[in-house]
């Protein structure tokens, strides 16, 4: 079953079902533990489909990409890719020529133990920067994971794709569309190094539905914007993002312009479970904050406000304390309203600068209107302390600027996080 959240309601023609990746029809994974890891959890697995799919690749952004990103992304068939091959424990990044050679023979080795062309195949990594794989462990782990697929391994290889993760992210759910029903499955992974853009972790989709290649990336693509590129832990664009939604037809059904939009919707409400779990999840994150910023100028603007405010260490370790302390926000969305505007020389006149307008609220109490605070009487802050104890908290942010707006979800930030950062490769 998905993550559950009180932000996300599946729409009425879906429902959760059991299983991960392998729900779909004519899917097969497996999970195994090869050493990779210090202890003995499962950290190499395996996604293949039976026939033929259509497939959506998002990747990271970042400059200094991991090898198994540059793998898939530049020689990868990324609209007809048919399985992929993964390892946790050991991200494969910044490993030079060497761990783009690794990265190849992960590929090459699956493709053959799954009788695929290796075009079809995806290679992602996960784990420590900086260090070379350990290739023996891994060809072993292929090998046994090779031997051990099946239509039941969804859950293994859920499992086998996570690091400090500190609760699963995955389920299934079925989609009633015009024809019949369309089965969807979902693994993902991810807890810290989190910022948007593209994809901000690891997350696999398969589908059953018969669909065109636009048209399923194009609801992939809708998804993730929705999802997890609405999502940050700690401001980190990880270098081995990546999300791989595969479509294999098995089902049968053909998605009409209804179908696709109940299936688009299913996705992107699937996703958000997931990216707000990933939040939930940020290395020690004890509160999920969904921040509204409105009344913003335009959409570059509204964006830029969400990022300062959510990234700002003060005002997550004011949730982490249950604090309300709306000056921190304030100071945040001023700080970004600022950046790019050309300061006075010191021989120049300063400019006239008026006061900030802005609205901030705690799920339905308002605590700044205006230019001023708002007073709150005894119930009123007794309510706010208690409201602010809860795992997952609602704040609005009204700029008074114009008619853009975006939100983003946000964790706190925690003593946990700089204790597991502080000793992750050690």
């Amino acid at each position: 079953m998905l993550p559950q959240t009180q932000f996300v309601k599946l729409p009425a023609e879906a429902r959760h079902a059991t299983g991960s990746v392998t729900f779909p029809r004519g899917f097969r994974a497996a999970g195994v533990a090869a050493g990779i890891k210090r202890s003995s959890r499962l950290d190499v697995g395996l996604l293949v489909s039976d026939a033929p799919c259509i497939s959506a690749a998002l990747f990271t952004q970042n400059a200094a990409a991991a090898a198994p990103v540059h793998i898939t992304r530049e020689s990868g068939r990324t609209h007809a890719l048919r399985g992929c091959v993964v390892n946790s424990g050991n991200a494969n990044a910044y490993t030079g020529e060497q761990g783009l050679a690794d990265a190849r023979h992960m590929r090459a080795l699956a493709a053959e133990l799954l009788q695929l062309d290796e075009r079809e195949v995806a290679v992602a990594s996960t784990g420590v920067i900086g260090e070379q794989l350990p290739m023996a462990k891994i060809d072993h782990g292929i090998r046994a994971a090779a031997a051990e697929l099946s239509a039941g391994g969804g859950l293994r290889f859920s499992s086998a794709i996570r690091t400090t993760d500190r609760h699963p992210k995955r389920g299934a759910i079925a989609v009633d569309v015009p024809g019949g029903e369309v089965r969807l499955g979902f693994a993902a992974k991810g807890a810290g190094m989190i910022c948007p853009n593209m994809a901000t972790m690891l997350c696999f989709i398969t589908c059953d539905a018969a669909l065109e290649v636009r048209q399923w990336q194009d609801l992939a693509g809708a998804a993730v914007r929705e999802s997890f590129n609405r999502i940050t832990v700690d401001g980190q664009e990880s270098t081995n993002d990546m999300v791989l939604a595969l479509a294999n037809g098995a089902s049968g059904v053909r998605l009409d312009a209804e179908g696709s939009r109940r299936v688009g919707e299913a996705l992107r409400a699937a996703l958000e479970c997931l990216a707000i779990a990933v939040v939930a999840d940020g290395e020690g994150a004890s509160t999920v904050v969904r921040l509204s910023v409105t009344g913003a100028a335009d959409d570059e603007e509204a964006e830029a406000v969400a990022r300062a405010i959510a990234d700002s260490p003060l005002v997550k370790t004011a949730f982490y304390g249950d604090d309300p302390n709306w000056g921190r926000i304030a100071q945040a969305a001023g700080q970004a309203l600022a950046r790019g505007q050309r300061l006075p020389t010191a021989s120049a006149r300063p400019p006239l600068i008026h006061p900030l307008r802005l609205d901030i609220a705690y799920g339905d109490l308002p605590v700044v209107t205006g230019e001023n605070p708002r007073p709150l009487d005894d119930e009123e802050r007794s309510g706010l302390h208690r409201y602010l104890e809860q795992p997952e908290v609602d704040v609005s942010v009204h700029l008074y600027r114009g008619s853009a707006s975006t939100h983003v979800y946000f964790s706190d930030l925690t003593h946990q996080y700089v204790t597991l950062n502080a000793e992750y490769s050690t």
